[in-house]
Parts: structure tokens; C-alpha cells; sequence
């Protein structure tokens, strides 16, 4: 996994640590882990990454002027004023992903995480919903140049709209799960259709492999896990995958956050999503799974919690148990 203390320097909005994406929460689901799968865990500080490396590749999907002046002048509206060590830490956060990529692709290991990854709103040449530089996208574009065949699954309560904008054009397959009556009210990913508020409806473009589904507001573990064993597996049936993205928002968890509740997945459900998407790795992509935590507005304990599960959960049901079975 990748987790540096410099993530602890993104301190948004003021800086005076009231953000709602406390970035406590990345390092406690990195102890968390390290913890809980002990050796099993090799965590990657990507703060030691050569910079430039990582510039040119946030160039290679962002527009060359927009990255300028957050590296270079420290500027960006998730903000306040010019703070270079706040675009520097942009980066960072950015190369923990491509570090994971790097190593995926050379085949050092199969299960990524990087708590500070997924980034799914940025888009070519703007920040947006916290997010700055996109780095599942390119993710996606990187296994598609190595050879494989990558697919995208969102299930952050907030639509992946920078990453489904950013891959349009390629063959790359983004499927977001997402509550349609929220931010980001891009209609694109069937957001802020207020006008069908209080029924779940989808909006897909197969010839653009763009997939969308837009759930109510209080919307449970029946939803999410009847879309993920029903329609989404379809998909991803179709697809077979050689690698699986997934931006594992933890913001659908019920109960009070500092962005409010909108949805209330639970732990089980989680756990159980987590599931389904080890299966597919285990059948299409050897177990390649890349992971991002997205959102999670709990920073101190139900965010952190669910961002560990899903990826104990990914790496038991892939890792160990191919271990097993290749050990019999």
C-alpha cells in the first residue's frame, strides 16, 4: 500500500484542520492494516518517489498550465491562498498511485491501496469535490498502454465524473454507482436529476463504455449489492477485466458525518461488496485490484474502519486464497 506522513499535510479549505477530508483518516487505516495483516503489508512512502517522474506523468492527463500552477504557485481552489507545500503534497498523494501502478504492471504484488488515491473528481484542466490531480484515470490509461484490459468501478455516493470525462474516447469501461440527487450535478453521470428524485434509474453509453447508476437518498446494502451482483456483473462479464480500479468511497455508511448522511450502507455491506469484487479479480484479472479510498466523511473511526475491511477483505479472498489453492 502507499501512505506517506506528507498525506497528513492536506489540510483543505482553511487548513485549520475542519475540512471534512481530515487526512487522519488515511493514516489510521494505514495502522489499521499494518496491524491486522502484519507482514502481509508492505507500505510504499511515496514522498521518496523522483518528482519528476511523477510531474510527467500527472502532465500526460492533466493540462500542462493547470499543473503549473498547482505545483508551482501552490494554487487551487480546495484552498485558501497560495500554498506550494499543498501542491507538492497533491503530487505525493498522486505518486502513491503510481507507484502501486508500477509495481502492479511489473508484477511485484496484485492488491494496491492508496488512501489518498482516487481522486475522482478532478478534472483535465480543474479541481473539483476535493480533488485535484486524477489519478485513477491515469491509472486506467497506464495498465491500457502496458497491455491489459482495465475497468473502473465507483461506488463512492458522489459520481466519478472526472475519471468517466477524462476516459472518454478509449475502450476503458467506467461504472459508477452513485446517489443521483447530490453533488456533482454533471448530467453526464445522471446527477442532480431532481426530477426523478425517489427512483433509482440508470444512464449508459456502451458505445462510449460509460455506465451510470443513480440510487435514492437513503438507499441501502440492497441496492448497492443487487446492482453489483445484477447489472454491474453483467458488465463486467462482458468486459472480463485484467486489472479492476476501485474507488472505494466509504461515504455511503450511515450515520452522522461532517458532509451529512445521504446513504446507509453498513460494515456487511461493505464487506460484502468487497466480495464480489475479489471474485471477479480471482476469475478475470489474477487478482489485480487497484484501490483508492475517494470519499469518507467519518475520518476518525467508520471511514478509516471501512477503507481497512475492503481491503482485508480483497486481499484474503484474492491473495491468500490463490496462495492456498496453488499450495494444494
Amino acid at each position: 500500500m502507499a501512505y506517506s506522513p506528507d498525506y497528513l499535510q492536506w489540510q483543505l479549505g482553511s487548513g485549520d484542520g475542519s475540512h471534512p477530508t481530515n487526512p487522519i483518516r488515511a493514516e489510521l487505516a494505514t495502522e489499521m492494516l499494518v496491524e491486522e495483516l502484519g507482514d502481509a503489508v508492505s507500505v510504499i512512502d511515496p514522498a521518496t518517489a523522483d518528482m519528476k517522474h511523477v510531474r510527467a506523468a500527472i502532465e500526460s492527463i492533466h493540462d500542462l498550465d493547470y499543473v503549473s500552477a498547482v505545483i508551482d504557485d501552490g494554487v487551487s481552489d480546495e484552498w485558501m491562498r497560495n500554498k506550494t507545500w499543498m501542491g507538492q503534497t497533491a503530487a505525493t498523494m498522486f505518486a502513491g498511485t503510481q507507484m502501486l501502478v508500477e509495481g502492479m504492471i511489473k508484477g511485484a504484488f496484485t492488491v494496491g491501496f492508496n488512501p489518498q488515491g482516487a481522486k475522482h473528481h478532478a478534472h483535465f484542466s480543474h479541481s473539483s469535490g476535493f480533488c485535484v490531480f486524477n489519478d485513477m484515470a491515469w491509472a486506467a490509461v497506464e495498465f491500457h498502454n502496458a497491455g491489459l484490459k482495465p475497468l473502473y468501478l465507483d461506488w463512492d455516493i458522489h459520481a466519478g465524473d472526472g475519471v468517466q470525462h477524462l476516459l472518454e474516447g478509449t475502450s476503458i469501461p467506467t461504472l459508477s454507482i452513485h446517489n443521483h440527487s447530490i453533488y456533482p450535478g454533471d448530467p453526464e453521470t445522471i446527477n442532480r436529476e431532481l426530477s426523478r428524485a425517489g427512483k433509482n434509474h440508470s444512464a449508459h453509453d456502451e458505445e462510449r463504455h460509460i455506465y451510470n447508476w443513480g440510487i435514492n437518498n437513503g438507499a441501502g446494502d440492497e441496492v448497492l449489492l443487487g446492482l453489483l451482483n445484477g447489472e454491474i456483473e453483467e458488465v463486467v462479464k462482458r468486459y472480463k477485466p485484467d486489472v479492476i480500479l476501485l474507488a472505494a468511497g466509504a461515504d455511503g455508511h450511515g450515520g452522522t458525518s461532517n458532509l451529512g448522511s445521504s446513504n446507509n450502507y453498513t460494515y456487511e455491506g461493505f464487506t460484502q461488496a468487497a466480495k464480489k469484487v475479489a471474485e471477479w479479480a480471482n476469475t478475470y484479472s489474477q487478482g489485480r485490484v487497484l484501490i483508492g479510498g475517494a470519499g469518507g466523511y467519518q475520518p476518525l473511526d467508520h471511514t478509516p474502519r471501512i477503507w481497512a475491511n475492503v481491503v482485508e477483505t480483497i486481499y484474503t479472498e484474492t491473495v491468500q486464497k490463490r496462495s492456498a489453492q496453488e499450495a494444494k
